[in-house]
């Protein structure tokens, strides 16, 4: 293989992301959370007043599709994990219950991401992507 320097940045990039997607989903199915639930949940959880349905679609849509956050959020609606009162979303019990079992998922698949990776190095990696999507035009945003 070449050396680290010689490979392209866009092939890792992408096999990490497919990798670490794949795990997630894998870990959150056994909590019968999905992605796009966890999405969803975690930006309810910051606004314990409600979040307007518009700022979470528009938040957590570019991570698949608006059209997927919208089935999801209906989805969590018919589960009970959510309450919708005039356009405004907010976590039921059973909707912050699901939420901390995921909680506690992401911190153990955080964990497991780090083995042998110092914070630094995740900070400088973090750095690193946020700053070639914007050399080669992207939006490096992230919620």
């Amino acid at each position: 293989m070449q050396p680290p320097a010689s490979q392209p940045i866009g092939f890792w990039s992408i096999r990490a992301g497919e990798a670490i997607r794949t795990r997630i989903r894998a870990a959150l199915q056994e909590i019968d959370v999905t992605q796009s639930e966890w999405w969803v949940l975690h930006q309810l959880s910051r606004g314990p007043d409600g979040v307007d349905r518009t700022t979470v679609v528009d938040t957590v849509g570019p991570n698949d599709t608006p059209a997927v956050i919208e089935s999801t959020i209906e989805t969590a609606i018919a589960k009970g994990w959510i309450h919708a009162e005039g356009g405004r979303l907010r976590l039921s019990a059973v909707g912050t219950e699901r939420f901390e079992a995921a909680v506690e998922v992401q911190k153990v698949l955080q964990d497991e991401r780090m083995q042998g990776i110092s914070v630094e190095d995740y900070e400088t990696t973090i750095t690193v992507l946020q700053r070639t999507i914007v050399n080669v035009g992207g939006d490096a945003w992230h919620w």
